[in-house]
């Protein structure tokens, strides 16, 4: 049975994703969040806005049932939108914006010129006979387009949908581009991207656009949104209410001219060349002006004298381009008074008895559709800005700190590493919420300190859940490889050098854990004189089956190992480079207590299974790996004093190594560590120590850095190999030519030395002891005082070199 080791789910503390992973999606969200829904649906919106405005100010009455279809569409749309939000999103229905949406959307059936026909808010033209029609759809049309324009208003909070849509597109752009800025800075030069640290230090640019809304920012959010909303609202509804027009309509012209001209037909005083000329003179009075007649005519329209008027354009004007003034004649004074003649008094047409006139309002209606397409905009920058301007002091000094130190702390849950690469906000008049942030970042700091690596899962499962902390959590079965590393001669650097001692090992312990963090591993244990390192491998590049352990990606795991002993080889260098180090070669203290002192470390590499976890109590506690591997890797540095090297690595990890690193290193014997009953195989690598030239000093070197910049430089540094590491582009080979300290470590590395050992250790195993004596002896004269090659002749002596009788291939070490 194969069990594969999985990478945890990230930890959301405050649950801010929670209800878009708790479920999976339904297709009515899949529709509702898609790109090509949300696109529609704002084109709709800025339509819906300015479509009916547009339509007066630019096309005429036979494009109306194109505008008509485009209304409707928005109508379906628009109502497909709202049913869908009451499906899937939690708490919408009867909502502020619920009822905001559903007013919006009928307000669309006012714009349908159909509708408005059926319901009797405007004309549909008519003939010019039926002069009454007229007469009641010009008064129609007023009160509907004085009504349309009201309720037209509640549509501009779709604003508040299209800028919410925008701003998340933005945010999705930002993201995108800051991920692809943070993968052009792995290849970049490093001294660049120091100049960016202003982003990481500043709360107010690229830190702050990485963050998610929070629930409490979400709620003031929408809390003042509606009461800008409402706010607007009321001033565009009731500022109207304050005006004599929105209640009486004042006289019009043509009106006024309809009933001049029935008082004086009406009149006995008249003659009929009165009435005959005023009434062409009332046409030829309107032609010509901006508002001109297009239509007038009396109920005496079939008398010669009095014919219908109508002006090309008039089939082409809407009933809300048109000024109408009717006014009844009537028949019976008509009779009594006039002195028309009898024919014109036959004629006169008792079906439509009014006096009509219509004059073209078509100048004033694109003027007014031009100024609400401006009042729309205006009102529009005023929903948007007065929403940001309302909210912006509580955002800076409250919400987007919030929101910085949620994602902070949830990123502190899922890697406690990470709060290294994070920031103190400097700034000398900080307020209470930064100094709040701080301390976030110092806390973390400190955690990541204390717990490292392997209390990972400990912070995460605890962080997490609800309740007391519960430190004591059962251990992980993970892979990584081993390293342990122990300070030579402490005992006696302690005694001489007392308070000093602390610096001591802190400079080598900084070394030490530079180079292991650089090279994808991770310090774990500090022991006095003695580092516990760790790399991990990743959980998705193994599986158990059994006791066994079953790779899934060969290529990391060589990677990995290559790492791990780069590392330790760059260790080795670092200690005899450093100024800081080679300064106790000259202090006097250790060189009276020891001659020629120098600071010497021993390594042992391994690799195998390990649990991870918390090691102690509810008192103390310390986030460590127990394994017998662990323990091997402990053997294995002990046992680097017997052969004389700085290093030993077990067979386990050897056979990870990429072909050209395994070049270097050599089988130096093969044995039973005390304490273990498991023959193990032991390779070194050869490094050169002697007469290294000292590196520069870092402190001259980088004297114009601070700190910060400083840790920005290690930080890029391990960004660049860890970038080499996961895209498989690191090859150790290249890394020992290239890298400086690697080329000195490695001068003089003689290939006929490493034919002649290896012919000799073989000869040693396969148990022909006389060869293998000689050839070793040859070695020596290769390179003298080779410590695996005398302390296997050591070993071979002890039996006068005759090889034992149970001789398996292997011997047992009797030191630990």
């Amino acid at each position: 049975m194969t069990d594969q080791a999985q990478a945890p789910p990230d930890v959301d503390i405050f649950q801010q994703t929670m209800e878009k992973n708790s479920h999976r999606a339904s297709i009515f969200e899949i529709i509702l969040e898609s790109t090509l829904f949300q696109v529609i649906i704002n084109i709709l919106t800025l339509y819906a806005l300015f479509g009916d405005d547009v339509r007066v100010a630019a096309f005429r009455l036979s494009a109306d049932i194109v505008f008509d279809a485009l209304n409707i569409t928005c109508l379906i749309m628009f109502s497909t939108e709202i049913i869908l939000s009451v499906i899937v999103k939690e708490g919408y229905f009867l909502s502020f914006f619920f009822w905001l949406d559903t007013i919006s959307t009928i307000s669309l059936l006012l714009d349908i010129s159909l509708f408005n026909q059926a319901v009797g808010l405007s004309g549909a033209g008519g003939q010019a006979k039926n002069t009454a029609g007229l007469a009641r759809a010009g008064r129609a049309s007023r009160v509907g387009t004085k009504a349309g324009r009201v309720v037209r208003l509640v549509r501009l909070i779709r604003l508040v949908k299209v800028y919410k849509s925008a701003n998340k597109d933005d945010e999705d752009k930002v993201q995108k581009l800051l991920s692809q800025r943070r993968q052009k800075r792995k290849t970049n030069a490093v001294e660049p991207q120091l100049q960016d640290r202003v982003e990481q230090q500043n709360p107010g640019q690229g830190e702050e656009l990485e963050t998610k809304e929070s629930k409490v920012s979400k709620m003031l959010s929408d809390s003042t949104t509606k009461k800008v909303i409402i706010v607007v609202l009321a001033l565009l509804f009731l500022i109207p209410l304050f005006s004599v027009d929105y209640f009486v309509s004042p006289p019009t012209s043509m009106l006024m001219q309809s009933q001049q001209f029935v008082k004086l037909a009406e009149s006995e005083a008249s003659t009929y060349e009165d009435v005959k000329n005023a009434y062409s003179q009332i046409i030829i009075d309107h032609s010509g002006i901006d508002n001109y007649i297009v239509l007038f005519t009396s109920p005496l329209y079939n008398y010669e004298d009095f014919p219908i008027y109508q002006n090309d354009d008039y089939p082409n004007l809407r009933t809300d381009e048109q000024d109408v003034g009717a006014y009844t004649l009537d028949y019976d004074t008509l009779i009594k008074t006039t002195n028309l003649p009898d024919a014109a008094i036959a004629s006169f047409d008792k079906d439509n008895p009014d006096v009509v006139g219509i004059l073209s309002t078509r100048q004033a209606a694109v003027m007014t559709s031009i100024l609400s397409i401006i009042r729309t905009i205006f009102v529009s920058i005023v929903l948007t800005f007065g929403a940001m301007m309302f909210s912006k002091d509580s955002n800076d000094l409250a919400l987007r700190p919030l929101e910085r130190m949620i994602e902070k702390i949830n990123k502190i849950a899922n890697d406690p590493q990470i709060v290294t690469e994070m920031a103190v906000i400097q700034n000398e008049n900080s307020n209470e919420t930064v100094k709040i942030e701080n301390t976030i970042v110092k806390i973390g700091t400190l955690l990541a300190l204390g717990f490292g690596d392997a209390g990972t899962e400990i912070i995460r499962i605890n962080m997490k859940k609800q309740g007391d902390v519960d430190p004591m959590l059962p251990g992980i079965k993970k892979v990584a490889i081993y390293g342990f590393c122990d300070i030579r001669n402490f005992t006696d650097a302690t005694e001489v050098l007392q308070e000093d001692v602390m610096v001591f090992v802190n400079n080598i312990g900084d070394i030490v854990h530079t180079m292991v963090d650089r090279y994808m591993g991770a310090a774990n244990k500090n022991i006095g004189d003695a580092f516990l390192l760790v790399w991990k491998t990743r959980p998705e590049t193994y599986s158990f089956e059994d006791d066994n352990v079953i790779w899934h990606d060969k290529q990391y795991i060589s990677t990995l190992s290559d790492c791990a002993l780069i590392s330790f080889m760059k260790i080795q260098c670092k200690i005899n480079r450093e100024p800081k180090i080679l300064a106790y070669r000259q202090d006097k203290r250790l060189q009276a207590r020891m001659d020629n002192y120098k600071v010497k470390i021993g390594f042992g590499l391994h690799m195998g299974w390990g649990i991870e976890g918390a090691i102690g109590s509810n008192y103390k506690i310390d986030a460590s790996y127990l394994s017998p591997n662990v323990n091997m890797a402990s053997r294995l540095e002990a046992a680097t004093k017997q052969y004389g090297v700085p290093i030993l690595i077990s067979e386990s990890l050897y056979e990870h190594f990429s072909p050209e690193f395994q070049e270097y290193i050599r089988h130096i014997d093969r044995v039973c560590v005390k304490g273990s009953n498991i023959p193990v195989s032991l390779y070194t690598i050869d490094m050169n120590v002697d007469n290294l030239p000292p590196s520069n000093d870092p402190s001259a070197k980088y004297k114009d850095f601070t700190k910060e910049e400083l840790k920005m430089l290690l930080r890029q540094k391990k960004l660049e190999i860890k970038e080499q590491v996961e895209s498989g582009e690191f090859k150790a080979i290249e890394h020992l030519q290239d890298n400086k300290d690697m080329r000195f470590l490695l001068t003089g590395f003689k290939k006929d030395f490493m034919e002649v050992f290896g012919k000799a250790f073989q000869a040693y195993l396969d148990g022909d002891w006389k060869t293998a004596r000689a050839m070793f002896q040859e070695a020596l004269k290769l390179k003298p005082n080779d410590g695996p090659t005398e302390a296997v002749l050591h070993s071979m002596e002890e039996t006068n070199y005759q090889k034992p009788s149970d001789w398996k291939g292997y011997r047992e070490l009797t030191e630990k």
